[in-house]
């Protein structure tokens, strides 16, 4: 028999708050463990608990790397993005006159 929908919401009793955000993290980091292994994909995860402590996974310890080609194609996307609606707008304004 299958679980039944978790539904979303803040949990109120700080303690089971904690146990739900321990076994999530490590499922989750255990998810991005196993997506770079079964798909030979660059995989970085960043976690921040409401203390603020840091949980991080990053295949080949390459958390640096992967940031920077994120930083990158986010980049090169923003401009993309930007050009295409600069090349609307002068579109836009050819046929208004």
């Amino acid at each position: 028999m299958g679980r039944g929908k978790v539904q979303l919401k803040r949990i109120e009793n700080k303690i089971n708050r904690q146990v739900t955000f321990s076994k999530r993290r490590n499922g989750l980091l255990k998810k991005a463990h196993e997506i770079s292994v079964l798909c030979d994909a660059e995989v970085a995860a960043i976690v921040f608990s409401p203390k603020g402590k840091l949980y991080e996974y990053a295949t080949d310890s390459r958390m640096d790397k992967i940031l920077e080609r994120y930083e990158r194609y986010s980049y090169a996307e923003k401009a993309l993005i930007s050009a295409e609606s600069e090349s609307e707008v002068k579109h836009s304004r050819l046929y208004d006159i």
